[in-house]
């Protein structure tokens, strides 16, 4: 589970969604004065270049950020995050979701970044202390399972989780969902943005697993929100044809926010992308 490497992905469509839904999320924390909680459980190494072997290698980016140059969108939360990429695009870097959350950290939030590989745990290390922004930010060498489940809940204890782990193996869908259930019994009012890639039955048994999770998780008692962007048609079977992530207990209005940077966003990938936002469990009470 230490082969993944994220530089050969950096900034491909499942890192916009990621990455948007995720400041959208921060944007709602932000509506109040009161401090805030962040944990990234797969970190990564934080800051990845683009004109690097690895993001070279595959060529990713070209389907995700290299498609966003000279846009001027609408949407506010948009027009931040195209804000926070500006400066690093400029240098040919992406930045990953540490350093997005870094640039909207205020001086009395906190944000605990975990990365397990060691090679990847000193990159994050260093992109951190070259961006480090306001607020508090912990940096922890440990599996972001077992370090997320550990912290839970925070002080404070508002806040929000990003779990992004790399599926490598169909093992990390049952820890994601056992670290879900763990997490609400000690953190009920966690917010909780999970990512998962979208398979064609290329990618053999792990074809199907993000739907199996998604639907486990929409047993919860919780409030349980669903955003996918789509590039191809999974008939196509080119792999990872997509991605989505799955908001648990999302904050108010949160599932119309979304649904509108989506629509907006999703033209500039090409004709066949297509976004969809769908709850899985509402309470209306």
């Amino acid at each position: 589970m230490l082969s993944y490497l994220h530089g050969y992905h950096a900034g491909n469509h499942a890192d916009l969604i990621k990455h948007t839904t995720w400041m959208a999320v921060l944007d709602r924390l932000q509506q109040k004065a009161k401090p805030y909680t962040l944990i990234d459980t797969h970190a990564g190494a934080g800051c990845y270049p683009l004109d690097g072997e690895q993001a070279l290698k595959t060529e990713e980016f070209k389907t995700g950020v290299s498609l966003l140059q000279d846009w001027q969108p609408e949407h506010p939360i948009l027009v931040r995050y195209q804000h926070v990429l500006s400066g690093y695009i400029n240098e040919q870097q992406y930045p990953g979701s540490p350093l997005i959350s870094v640039s909207q950290l205020r001086d009395a939030d906190q944000l605990h970044l975990m990365e397990l590989h060691p090679t990847e745990y000193e990159r994050l290390r260093q992109s951190v202390k070259r961006h480090r922004g306001a607020g508090h930010t912990h940096i922890h060498h440990r599996d972001g399972f077992e370090g997320v489940i550990a912290l839970s809940p925070p002080k404070p204890n508002r806040g929000a989780i990003l779990i992004d782990p790399p599926y490598e193996q169909r093992k990390e869908y049952d820890l994601v969902i056992q670290a879900v259930e763990q997490i609400l019994k000690r953190w009920p009012q966690a917010q909780i943005v999970l990512w998962y890639p979208l398979l064609s039955k290329r990618a053999g048994d792990k074809s199907g697993q993000s739907e199996k999770m998604c639907e486990t998780l929409s047993q919860l008692q919780n409030n349980v929100l669903k955003a996918e962007l789509c590039i191809d048609d999974p008939i196509n079977d080119t792999g990872m044809y997509g991605s989505g992530v799955c908001l648990i207990n999302p904050a108010w209005q949160l599932d119309s926010i979304v649904d509108d940077m989506l629509r907006e966003l999703s033209p500039k990938l090409g004709d066949t992308a297509k976004a969809s936002v769908t709850w899985l469990n509402k309470n209306d009470t």
